[in-house]
């Protein structure tokens, strides 16, 4: 899985398959912390025998999983306002016309 998530990191990255750059900053950040996700899952694994610190660990994922859902609800909410603004707009003009 880790490979994986390698392997995509370095498509975005060169490939560049988005044509727009925010998508683009968005996927590499999103790749990225998936990967550092499963990198802490190793740390579960008998190869951390000291149970404080494998309970410390779990902490700073789920700190990355906050930051991860905090930022995509920003944009999605940054998105969808765009939107409706721009809807509103529209309906605005659309009424002036009419008028």
């Amino acid at each position: 899985m880790t490979l994986t998530i390698v392997v995509q990191v370095i498509i975005i990255g060169r490939i560049e398959p988005f044509s727009v750059r925010s998508k683009r900053r968005y996927e590499m950040f999103s790749e990225t912390i998936l990967m550092l996700t499963m990198y802490h899952f190793i740390c579960f694994t008998p190869f951390v025998p000291d149970l404080e610190v494998r309970f410390k660990l779990g902490y700073l994922v789920c700190g990355v999983v906050c930051l991860h859902l905090a930022v995509s609800m920003l944009l999605l909410l940054k998105e969808s306002y765009r939107d409706a603004k721009i809807k509103y707009l529209v309906h605005k003009a659309g009424k002036e016309h009419d008028a």
